[in-house]
């Protein structure tokens, strides 16, 4: 079931049945379901071309095993958590699996999640495949931030658009999912599931008012402490974004007090992000930020 994106879905669906296009620039914020639709529209798809019914495809997709379906993300290292990039060698590797004759029947589709995560060798590789589609192939590609994806890569798809989902979307999706709406968490969720369910992973609403009292932590080693607690909780570029959202919903009705603070939080964890900077001292620097956003000449030099 699609949820406060079915014209995005059906523009998808009539552009890959009538081959209008071969290459699919899913843009929006993250986490509010563009992969999820992609791998639906994938299933449905390879379904109507299969000799398989929908559930098998579905659990060969779901499994990598179906020949005609294609996923490619970030690896995970030897401690499970993702790397950076997206390599040269995934997508070499998949240049050559579209080069041989393709086990079964139609369309093959690829989803990459995502392009932001595509390193230069690795975007340059996926772009000459786009100037020169294999036959009957349809790529799907995830992005986060249009403006991390290079100018060329963007002229070769056809971009659609999605946008936040609205609240009573946002509590559709939770209440399908079998779980029950939080309004102080869907408030934080900026119109996505996926930080929904990962602020709920992460304590739920006790989480949330945590990460503002950090903002009244005067004492340094006072901060020091509160923050290292929350790192057993989440992740600091997540808790990083707990506080940036708290900070522009603020400043939304005291611009004076929150706007500059807002920012200048937005903009550090931006220009941090993929940094070897530790994670406690990255989101300690934050909140810094936060309570006196004048700092950043200090931060930026």
């Amino acid at each position: 079931m699609i949820i406060g994106h079915a014209l995005s879905y059906n523009t998808l669906e009539s552009a890959l049945k009538n081959k209008q296009h071969h290459g699919f620039l899913l843009s929006g914020p993250r986490g509010i379901g563009k992969a999820t639709l992609a791998r639906n529209l994938a299933t449905t798809a390879l379904t109507k071309a299969s000799p398989f019914s929908e559930k098998i495809v579905e659990q060969q997709c779901m499994a990598g095993a179906y020949p005609n379906y294609f996923y490619i993300c970030q690896f995970k290292d030897d401690d499970g958590k993702l790397k950076n990039d997206i390599t040269i060698e995934q997508v070499r590797t998949l240049l050559n699996s579209l080069k041989q004759k393709a086990a079964v029947s139609g369309p093959r589709i690829i989803i990459i999640d995502s392009v932001d995560n595509l390193n230069r060798q690795a975007a340059n590789a996926l772009l000459k495949m786009l100037e020169e589609p294999p036959h009957d192939a349809f790529f799907y590609l995830i992005c986060h931030s249009i403006g991390s994806v290079m100018p060329t890569l963007r002229s070769r798809c056809l971009n659609i658009n999605f946008k936040s989902l609205s609240d009573s979307d946002m509590a559709q999706v939770i209440t399908s999912q079998g779980h029950t709406v939080d309004p102080a968490i869907v408030s934080q969720a900026s119109g996505s599931p996926g930080n929904y369910e990962k602020i709920v992973a992460a304590g739920g609403s006790a989480t949330v008012l945590a990460i503002q009292k950090l903002l009244m932590l005067t004492n340094l080693n006072d901060l020091k402490s509160a923050v290292q607690e929350l790192l057993k909780l989440s992740d600091d570029t997540f808790l990083g974004y707990l506080l940036h959202q708290f900070l522009y919903h603020q400043a939304l009705s005291e611009p004076k007090t929150y706007a500059h603070p807002a920012q200048a939080v937005e903009k550090f964890m931006r220009y941090t992000h993929n940094t070897h900077l530790d994670g406690a001292h990255r989101l300690v620097a934050a909140v810094l930020l936060a309570q006196n956003p004048q700092q950043e000449q200090v931060v930026y030099g």
